[in-house]
């Protein structure tokens, strides 16, 4: 297959480009990145692959956006005997014209074309070497994948020659597809069972399901009938067993109602003894309610003997304790005025103190105000004299920065100023710029001149001095210097730099002054107000007029600690005496309350008494003590006997067994209705299986089962007949699977010895690679060491991907040749191995078509026949952001 042209019009943002390749050789074309040098493989591939109405997404991408039109690719391209120009437009009037050109001439349009290029290129050229003779940017560095490229396994084939049997070792294409196309009549790819085996075996495994099926609906009929003859035999034995579960109940029930005539009986004598028991404790109670009357009266007559007794002793202890609380009381008053005179004592010492230490604040206070006030007056001269300097930090700054500038101007003048030397032969007066200078015979003086300026001798001659530029201009930036120099000292007030700065340490050291004292005055403030102190100091100025002057602050102290000392005794003095006051009076109090106490107690023990003996009176006149007495014994024997017909009633019930009694009864009748009741379901079972069974008369599954047994035996010996023949098959085809593995063994030998040498050409002669049986490169060799193609650089991986393309190239006939495709690649590569690259290209490139797309020219310099294009952008009148080619140039 060759490349001739290929014309891309409204392709992505590609207005138009056509664009001819070489038809032999290297064809390098070049342009900027995004300038579209991919999309030629793009369009090329959707030329060929697509229908123009295809509604792929890889078709759909290449709309272009700018213009409501379809996009359209043209090629005109020579495989086999065939060359032919082949043109689509997808999207917007989708349009597919083909013209033949040889070896007969015909033209084609829409799926017929289509359909037509694809016959042509199945018949001519070889798609798995298409597609494996292409260096792309995303793939650059991925081994090639040879396996599947027929044309290059003929060619391998005529380069290994025969075999060591003096037979040809190529295994006949056409044998092994003949073999193939037979081995998937029976299996998949992956080896699984497909087409005529798999109907077979589907087949026999739905004839052996039918047959199952027919053989379990017979068995399903002897299945009924075994259960109809099993259940009417169940259905006999619960019938013959049912008058034995009546008799069995009707006894049960005559037991049960003997139990409930004991029941009957135990209940009424329950009840009667119950009222028995109630007359005995009435009677019991009355006696005993009789028996607490008399011993209540005993208790209350012992209760008033005591509260007599009691009486009399609280009445002794009364009169002593009345006398101890009256002389208590007595020494009470006594500390009382004792402490009220120790009160007075104190509360005079506290008044003298208080008085003395208010005149010695007096004093304080009149020392603290009169530093202040020199303070303040202090602070207020420094802070008048600070606010008469006006010179700032930043003045100073600008003043040393402008006289910095005006020494640096003097220096810059100085040096570009011009050098006048004068020698005086006798002596002479001079006037220099204006200026007298006197010089003696012999003296020589020089002058340095930054501005034109006359030297003149009076009366003899007269020189103009011209400096040259610079030390002019050097002379006017002193001067602008030493002029803004002399505006910021104005401004400041100040003569010069050390004026200015003796000016500025005055005021750095009057603001510390400042400071000072204003840290001196809120000292001695100490957070307190100026005012509120003088204010406190009149107080007391009036307050100490009459001091004591003879007395010291320490004295008085000692006297009011003493005075409180003595305040301190008369309080405990009187804590003590108030303490025993308390306890007399309080035993005091105590005896006349148990006094009064036992008086409330005999009085009342005396009422209650009396209330006794009433209530007994009243008691023994309505009935005597004796027949209460009686009457209860009376009841009693008469609740014994009643208790006893329950107990005897009770042990004739337990004999019974009631609940044994109520369980037989029940056992006897669930019995009874347990037959019933499956006597019922196997008679309705019956009735359902003889139903079953006159259905199934009518329906022949008998004979359906003789049939499927006949379709059965038919499938298994159709799966054998298939089964041979799929094993065969697949035998032959492994058989020629390992042959044709050994043939491949033996052509990697000429496919690994084209990639040695073309790759020595770049690697030099110690290059070697070892190459698998699916001619992928599995490692390189370098002096002797070998590194796997995996562990490579990428560089190396790109440059053996291409060198394994050439090789290729280099193997295939003339006929089943493609073109080598190269994206952008060698990106990886340094000068010198792009150098030896550039030697394999012209080695290789004469006899086929490559063709390098790439945005770095230079990489390829060194490829001496190669053709060159050049891809320059331009802008579309119509479209924003959207880059369009103009028509390629060939170089």
């Amino acid at each position: 297959m060759r490349l001739h042209r290929l014309t891309l019009t409204d392709y992505r943002g590609v207005d138009h480009r056509d664009i001819e390749f070489a038809d032999r050789g290297v064809t390098v074309v070049t342009g900027a990145n995004e300038v579209g040098k991919s999309s030629l493989i793009e369009a090329l591939d959707l030329l060929l692959e697509y229908k123009d109405r295809s509604a792929s997404k890889d078709v759909k991408a290449v709309k272009p956006t700018h213009a409501d039109v379809g996009a359209q690719v043209e090629a005109e391209i020579s495989t086999g005997p065939y060359r032919f120009v082949y043109r689509k437009r997808f999207h917007k009037k989708p349009e597919t014209v083909l013209t033949v050109l040889e070896p007969a001439r015909e033209q084609l349009t829409g799926d017929e074309a289509h359909e037509r290029v694809q016959t042509m290129l199945a018949q001519t050229m070889d798609t798995g070497l298409w597609r494996a003779q292409r260096v792309l940017q995303a793939t650059s560095t991925t081994p090639v994948d040879l396996s599947d490229c027929d044309a290059l396994s003929r060619a391998l084939d005529l380069a290994a020659g025969r075999g060591d049997d003096g037979q040809s070792s190529t295994v006949n294409p056409a044998l092994i597809e003949q073999i193939d196309a037979e081995y998937r009549r029976y299996f998949t790819g992956t080896g699984r069972p497909t087409g005529e085996w798999a109907a077979a075996i589907s087949a026999l495994a739905d004839a052996e399901q039918q047959e199952a099926r027919c053989r379990a609906a017979v068995d399903e009929v002897e299945q009924r009938l075994d259960t109809h003859t099993e259940r009417s035999a169940q259905l006999a034995e619960l019938e013959a067993a049912r008058p034995a579960a009546e008799r069995r109940a009707a006894a049960a029930q005559a037991a049960a109602e003997q139990v409930a005539e004991i029941v009957d009986g135990l209940d009424t004598a329950e009840r009667e003894a119950k009222d028995a028991r109630l007359t005995a404790a009435t009677a019991a109670a009355a006696a005993a309610e009789r028996a607490a009357l008399r011993d209540e009266l005993t208790r209350r007559e012992a209760a008033v003997a005591a509260a007599e007794a009691a009486v009399a002793e609280a009445a002794a202890l009364t009169a002593p304790a009345r006398a101890a609380a009256e002389a208590a009381l007595a020494d009470l008053e006594s500390a009382e005025q004792s402490r009220i005179a120790a009160t007075a004592a104190a509360e005079s010492a506290r008044a003298v103190t208080e008085a003395l230490r208010r005149r010695d604040e007096h004093r304080r206070l009149t020392e603290r105000l009169r530093r202040i006030d020199a303070a303040e007056a202090d602070l207020a001269a420094v802070t008048a004299e600070l606010s008469a300097i006006t010179l700032t930090d930043s003045d100073v700054r600008r003043i040393r920065d402008a006289d910095a500038e005006v020494r640096i101007a003097r220096a810059a003048a100085d040096l570009a100023a011009t050098v006048v030397q004068v020698s005086a032969e006798a002596d002479i007066e001079l006037l220099i710029a204006g200026q007298p200078a006197r010089l003696t015979a012999g003296e020589t003086r020089e002058f340095a001149v930054a501005d034109a300026a006359d030297l003149r001798a009076p009366g003899v001659l007269t020189a103009r001095i011209i400096p040259g530029g610079s030390a002019a201009d050097s002379h006017a930036e002193l001067l602008a210097a030493q002029a803004r120099l002399a505006e910021l000292l104005s401004t400041a007030g100040v003569a010069d730099l050390a004026a200015a700065t003796e000016l500025d340490a005055r005021r750095r050291e009057c603001r510390a002054r400042a400071d000072a004292l204003r840290a001196t005055l809120d000292g001695l403030r100490s957070g307190d107000h100026v005012d509120e102190l003088r204010r406190r100091r009149a107080e007391l100025d009036a307050e100490c007029a009459a001091s004591h002057d003879d007395l010291s602050l320490a004295a008085a102290r000692a006297a009011e600690t003493a005075a409180a000392d003595a305040l301190a005794a008369a309080n405990r003095a009187v804590d003590t005496a108030r303490r025993a006051a308390d306890q007399a009076v309080a035993g005091r109090a105590a005896c006349e309350q148990r006094s009064a106490t036992t008086q409330e107690r005999r009085t009342a023990a005396r009422d209650e008494r009396d209330a006794a003996a009433a209530r007994l009176a009243a008691a023994r006149s309505t009935t005597a003590d004796e027949q209460l007495a009686a009457a209860a014994a009376a009841a009693a024997s008469e609740s014994q006997r009643a208790a006893a017909r329950v107990t005897a009633l009770q042990q004739q019930l337990a004999e019974a067994g009631p609940a044994r009694v109520a369980e037989e009864l029940r056992t006897a009748r669930d019995a009874v209705d347990g037959l019933d009741r499956r006597i019922a379901e196997l008679r309705q079972a019956l009735r359902d299986i003889t139903v079953e069974l006159a259905v199934f008369g009518g329906e022949g599954r008998t004979s359906r089962l003789d049939e499927a047994a006949t379709a059965a035996a038919h499938a298994r010996s159709a799966h054998a007949r298939t089964r041979d023949r799929a094993l065969a098959v697949q035998t032959l085809r492994s058989v020629m699977g390992r042959h044709r593995d050994n043939t491949r063994a033996r052509y990697v030998e000429p496919f690994r010895a084209e990639v040695q040498r073309l790759g020595r050409g770049v690697f030099g002669e110690s290059f070697e690679v070892e190459v698998d049986s699916d001619l992928r490169i599995r490692s390189r060799t370098l002096d002797g060491r070998t590194v796997g193609y995996e562990s490579l650089s990428g560089g190396a991986k790109e440059q053996l991907g291409i060198i394994a393309r050439l090789a290729v190239a280099a193997l295939v006939a003339a006929d089943d040749t493609v073109p080598v495709l190269i994206d952008d690649a060698l990106g990886f590569s340094d000068p010198g191995r792009l150098a030896r690259m550039a030697e394999v290209f012209d080695l290789v490139g004469a006899d086929g078509q490559v063709i390098v797309l790439t945005c770095s020219p230079e990489r390829f310099a060194g490829i001496a026949a190669a053709h060159r294009i050049d891809l320059t952008p331009e802008r579309h009148p119509d479209a924003e952001d959207a880059d369009y080619l103009r028509k390629p140039i060939l170089v």
